[in-house]
């Protein structure tokens, strides 16, 4: 199993500084305009999410097979953890923009078809270009059966938890609707498709308590017959399904603040998982 860590990479002082006040410029300018932040807002950035995993893909693909597949001034932006903040100054430019432009009359819909809009127009030509790079002979044949019963595995999973949810505390899916069903399916997606990789595809795990849960399921007994990554599984529904519950009443009283944080914990959730899905889908 990988060391926790082992794939961050920490950037160079001069890309830090860029990274930094990028950041903190995008998100005083967004402080400022106080734009909305709807639940369709919150999946218009779905694409967005995706194209920072992409990306990231790219970026160990580079460093898989030695090769330079972006600038080398520029590559560090899409490591990790450097490509959240990439990602975010991207996406935190398009929204302060579309906050600008959009008329006022149905501004908070208008504003999530234009980020849903722009996001799909990023993804679609990397989706395109990740997969022209896993006709490369030292990656082809790209595998999709593993990553694609991850995706259909994930959705049958989360519909049944959430069903669940709602049959026990039916004001929680009235509440936190499609965030929550969001918020779920990300952390069971990264869950799933990590327990695919270290009990089938043989990978490891970057990030520290992860790599802990990891450890302490192989030590199990069942580990031998049921494998380790299950464990990771049931621990990612749980808490999951626990932060949409507490916080059904918050989405509620504020939504604002409330589908911020629930965003940002499906960004932690939905990032890691679509960069297995594609890593494992190329294989290199």
């Amino acid at each position: 199993m990988a060391a926790p860590f082992s794939g961050f990479v920490v950037p160079g002082p001069i890309q830090s500084a860029a990274l930094l006040i990028g950041t903190v410029t995008i998100g005083v300018v967004l402080y400022a305009l106080r734009p909305p932040l709807t639940q369709r807002i919150v999946l218009s950035f779905i694409p967005w999410i995706v194209s920072g995993s992409i990306l990231h893909v790219f970026w160990q693909v580079g460093e898989i097979l030695q090769r330079q597949l972006y600038p080398p001034p520029l590559k560090v932006f899409f490591s990790a953890p450097a490509v959240y903040l990439t990602t975010f100054m991207a996406v935190g430019l398009i929204w302060a923009l579309a906050s600008i432009i959009v008329p006022s009359r149905d501004r908070s819909n208008r504003i999530a078809t234009y980020l849903l809009a722009t996001g799909i127009g990023v993804v679609i030509p990397l989706i395109g270009l990740l997969l022209w790079q896993g006709l490369d002979d030292a990656i082809a044949p790209m595998e999709p059966i593993w990553p694609v019963l991850g995706l259909i595995l994930s959705l049958v999973v989360t519909f049944v938890v959430y069903i669940a949810i709602g049959a026990w505390r039916t004001y929680v899916i009235a509440q936190v609707r499609y965030v929550g069903a969001f918020v779920l399916f990300a952390h069971i997606f990264d869950g799933i498709t990590t327990a695919i990789g270290v009990d089938v595809l043989g990978g490891g795990e970057r990030s520290a308590l992860p790599a802990m849960i990891l450890d302490f399921s192989a030590r199990l007994p069942v580990a031998d017959t049921i494998g380790v990554g299950w464990l990771f599984v049931l621990v990612k529904i749980v808490l999951a399904s626990a932060i949409i519950i507490l916080f059904a009443d918050y989405v509620d009283e504020e939504p604002t603040q409330a589908n911020l944080f629930l965003t940002l914990i499906a960004v932690f959730g939905l990032g890691p998982a679509t960069n297995n899905f594609f890593l494992f889908l190329l294989s290199p």
